[in-house]
């Protein structure tokens, strides 16, 4: 239903049928049409569901020689007649109806004063998760599923991106792009209902997506997370996408905590397009172009062949540069007057300093394939896969005298420098599959397939030294190191519906054998190493030291899994499911858990639905291997901290327990609202209970244990001042709400789509699991060295909108479209970074609040020829940002327990005779991304030829 959003123009790349003969006895029409005529009746192909006739129906019947097009809806018989149009053709007719696949009939020819009669046929809109049978809609589903018409967005939106397409559709999907957080910036972190990157499973055609090797580190969302880069798959080649919105881990194993995404691959065998999407902020910059080509191609009788390939262009941007010499000053710090002095004597300004704070500079090459052989009624051949190639350019924080004079190397960079942070990504995948069996109720069907995915992110610095080795250091390092991540799934599912037992029943069961590989990389041993030509220097390349000899690591691991799936109809209107599964782990353990779901037609129009599920998710293997020695630069230099890993010896003697698998427990309830073929309402209610949640540790510094002088050398061995590690420190219980509502009308001979949807929801920290031997850490003064620290609990809570509504207005009449959408995000809230100075501990961090944000998207779309659509707009057309970090300070909570943040900063300047410094880099990295994206508004151009008509 989300996918009618803005369905401006006709989406070509659906696929077409062949104007049917017409029924032996026509349907007379209700009004008798009269002159050159187009009539007809629209009915279902699958009665049990929805009756004989479609009601409400949506009929667009376009010209081809002018571009024009005329709309109606069909009558209480399925029955509907559009008069007075042009002798000849040939027109396409467009039949729509919520719950149905749009069918388009071609070469349409009319006779003139003459009616010609069509019968068409609606399959139903079937969903391909939460259920494993093949003919159950979204809105007959057991649980909530949204369905995103990706083929028709992408024509028209102004995203094209996956993660952004989906950030401004889904309303209990989140996605912001980082900045200023490593490999994050990179690859965009996304989640659903508030939880983790990891906790949410993607599927491609059903099967299952390997996620990337990048571990986020420094990012506000998905923070210690492992996801799945939505955006290595091109958006031209994806049909639709589907959010199956409860816990599924049963069904579907390990990670689908939050929820499932499945992406449908295209699989037209004949049509296709080309795309060119470019645009540009409103500041000038971030210069954004898109080319794709998508095609189809028949392959025998029944099969298909259909590519993709793209390249896009994203430039960075920079957004609320002012830097205050009392805040991160460049010469001398806490001095105005010698710091304008220097900058004189230096013969610059603070323009010469300015921070890159937006986002990165991307490159992207992508290709995609999905095909399919149909070789008997029994035995068919698939495959499908792609690859992406990414180029990332990004900016860490200035290297300054003010702050760290002994990594300034007067011989390279005598007045600072901006160190960059590149990666370089390939994604691969390839699945291969075989089904046997003939379609149809009371016929066994299996399907083999081995899925095999690939990730891999390279780094290489610019513009930086490692200052231990003085004037002889590079400024360029093409291999600061890098990881990646290969994972194999090899999966058999055997499914017959019963049309005899009960009112109807499907089993399916089946077996997955997995096997993961993940590889942190060595890279140039002058990027990480401490050398003697600058003894003030600490080790390391500036801005991101890469992995040295000592982070280097290598492991894998298998795990097995079965599963049972039944779903049956008690009745016609009573529908019952149930899944088991079991999964055991070369190196942890094993899991079994299940899943119950049942949806009651209480009357024609209303519905109730429920499910209880328990579930898992393992910890990700780069949770369990990664380990690297990071920078942190301070008001007094920079201090090194690090991440280790479950096999690392610091870890046995802190005392941190070995990692083990996340549990949780999930409700949901909701109603579906049909009380006319034209409206539909869901509505679903969910708690989501998680215990020995998986979290990336509080920085634990040396300092801490000052009692025990083995543990400070330990720490000295592994050269860091603090270090991190993966626990199962939280529970946690999610609460929620998700609405969505369509409504489609024939109006004036156009077509208008009404869509709004809505998702509220909260997430509270119900025990925190600190081993003994650190809960006086946790219960002392100094939040900088908290087992959990207030940042990470902060972002579980309150990091992610506490709610997102959406609401999307369109409306074609004729060769236009209009098009409004309005995105409300909620109020976000966190703690700022603690700060680095000893001096400072007692203080922490502000508690950030940023307000709630509205955000307005409007194009006009205009088909200029048959085959040429195009669509000019604005995204974020009234300029919108989010709070400036300052602002956020401002509306939240001062550090200290201060009741106001003046009366902190009046404390603070007393005390020490200087500004606050917090919050951190507030005047470099004006904002933060949090509820959406701060670059404000964006003006684009998309062009569309369709290919094949």
């Amino acid at each position: 239903m989300l996918g009618l959003l803005l369905s401006a123009g006709l989406p070509f790349s659906t696929a077409y049928a062949q104007a049917p003969e017409g029924p032996a006895n026509p349907p007379t029409a209700t009004i008798a049409p009269v002159g050159t005529s187009l009539s007809g009746q629209v009915v279902s192909a699958n009665e049990a569901a929805a009756g004989p006739s479609l009601a409400g129906a949506l009929v667009t019947v376009y010209y081809l020689a002018t571009g024009t097009r005329r709309t109606t809806t069909t009558n209480e018989t399925g029955r509907f007649a559009v008069t007075g149009l042009v002798a000849g053709g040939p027109y396409i007719v467009q039949v729509q109806q919520s719950g149905f696949r749009a069918q388009n009939i071609t070469n349409v020819y009319l006779k003139a004063d003459e009616t010609t009669s069509l019968a068409v046929v609606l399959n139903p809109e079937t969903v391909a998760v939460g259920t494993r049978r093949d003919d159950r809609t979204a809105l007959e589903s057991a649980v909530p599923v949204d369905v995103v018409d990706v083929a028709t967005l992408v024509r028209s939106v102004p995203q094209t991106d996956l993660t952004q397409l989906l950030q401004y559709t889904v309303p209990a999907f989140n996605s912001t792009r980082q900045t200023g957080a490593g490999g994050s910036d990179h690859v965009d972190p996304s989640n659903l209902r508030g939880l983790g990157s990891d906790q949410m499973l993607v599927l491609v055609n059903g099967k299952r997506r390997h996620t990337t090797a990048l571990v986020n580190l420094l990012s506000d969302r998905g923070l210690g997370s492992v996801g799945t880069d939505l955006n290595t798959l091109p958006s031209l080649g994806v049909e639709r996408v589907e959010v199956l919105r409860d816990g599924a881990a049963a069904q579907y194993g390990s990670d689908a905590i939050a929820g499932v995404m499945n992406i449908s691959l295209k699989s037209d065998n004949h049509a296709g397009s080309v795309l060119l999407n470019t645009g540009i902020t409103s500041a000038g910059d971030g210069l954004s172009t898109l080319l794709g080509v998508n095609k189809g191609f028949r392959l025998g009788q029944k099969g298909f062949l259909n590519l993709t390939a793209d390249a896009d262009y994203r430039d960075r941007t920079i957004r609320g540069y002012n830097r205050n010499p009392l805040v991160t000053p460049v010469f001398v710090a806490n001095n105005p007057a010698a710091e304008q002095a220097a900058l004189a004597a230096a013969g610059k300004t603070y323009n010469d300093f300015v921070q890159r704070n937006g986002d990165a500079r991307v490159r992207n090459v992508r290709g995609l394939l999905n095909a399919r052989v149909v070789a008997t009624d029994w035995l068919a051949f698939y495959g499908f896969g792609g690859y992406n190639f990414r180029r990332g350019q990004a900016a860490t924080p200035w290297v300054l005298k003010a702050r760290q004079p002994n990594e300034v190397v007067a011989e390279l960079f005598p007045n600072g420098y901006q160190p960059e942070v590149n990666t370089r990504i390939n994604d691969g995948s390839a699945t291969l599959g075989v089904a046997f069996g003939r379609s149809g109720p009371n016929h066994w069907t299996l399907d083999l397939s081995n899925t095999t995915g690939y990730n891999r992110m390279q780094y290489d610095l610019a513009n930086t030294v490692n200052a231990s080795l003085a004037a002889t250091s590079p400024t360029v390092f093409d291999n600061a190191g890098g990881f990646q991540f290969l994972q194999n799934v090899t999966n058999a599912t055997v499914n017959r519906f019963f049309d005899k037992v009960l009112a109807g029943t499907n089993v399916a069961f089946g077996g997955e054998f997995r096997a993961d590989r993940y590889e942190i990389m060595r890279g140039d041993e002058r990027a990480e190493a401490e050398y003697d030509n600058n003894s003030r220097a600490k080790q390391g390349a500036q801005g991101f030291s890469g992995f040295g000899e000592a982070s280097a690591v290598v492991g894998s691991r298998t795990n097995v899994g079965a599963f049972l799936d039944v779903e049956a109809d008690i009745t016609k209107r009573w529908v019952v499911s149930g899944a088991l599964r079991f999964e055991n782990y070369s190196s942890f353990g094993s899991a079994f858990i299940y899943k119950a779901a049942t949806r009651v037609q209480a009357t024609k129009f209303l519905a109730l639905r429920a499910a209880f599920n328990t579930g898992f998710r393992a910890p990700s293997l780069q949770q369990v291997l990664y380990r690297q020695v990071t920078q942190r630069p301070g008001v007094s230099g920079v201090t090194y901290d690090g991440i280790f890993n479950n096999q690392d010896p610091l870890r046995v003697a802190v005392g941190i327990p070995e990692l083990f698998a996340e549990k949780s427990i999930n409700y949901s309830a909701g109603l579906v609202l049909t009380p006319a073929s034209s409206f539909s309402l869901t509505a679903d209610v969910y708690q989501i209970e998680i215990n020995d949640r998986i979290t990336l540790s509080g920085l634990l510094n040396k300092e801490s244990f000052d009692f025990n002088p083995k543990l400070k050398q330990d720490f000295a061995t592994a050269r860091v001042d603090a270090a991190r590690f993966f626990t199962n420190d939280l529970d946690t219980r999610t609460r929620g709400l998700d609405l969505v509502a369509s409504y489609r009308h024939a109006l004036s001979r156009g077509q208008l789509a009404v869509t709004t949807a809505a998702n509220f929801t909260s997430t509270r920290i119900l025990r925190q699991n600190i081993p003994a031997n650190f809960r006086s850490l946790q219960e002392d003064d100094n939040p900088t060295t908290n087992y959990i620290d207030p940042r990470q609990l902060s972002l579980i809570e309150t990091g992610s909108p506490a709610s997102k509504i959406l609401l999307g207005l369109n409306y074609t009449r004729g060769k236009l479209g209009v098009g409004l959408r309005n995105t409300l995000f909620g109020k976000v809230s966190y703690y700022d970074v603690p700060p680095s100075d000893p001096k400072l501990y007692d203080f922490g961090g502000y508690l950030l609040v940023f307000k709630p944000r509205v955000v307005t998207d409007l194009l006009v779309s205009f088909q200029a020829t048959t085959a040429l659509g195009l669509t000019l707009g604005a995204q974020n057309l009234l300029n919108v940002k989010p709070n400036t970090i300052d602002e956020a300070a401002s509306n939240g909570v001062a550090p200290g327990g201060f009741k106001s943040r003046a009366a902190f900063e009046q404390y603070f300047q007393n005390r020490f005779g200087v500004a606050s410094p917090f919050p951190a880099n507030r005047d470099v990295y004006a904002y933060a991304p949090v509820q959406m994206g701060f670059n404000g508004a964006f003006v684009y151009l998309k062009a569309v030829y369709n290919l094949g008509l």
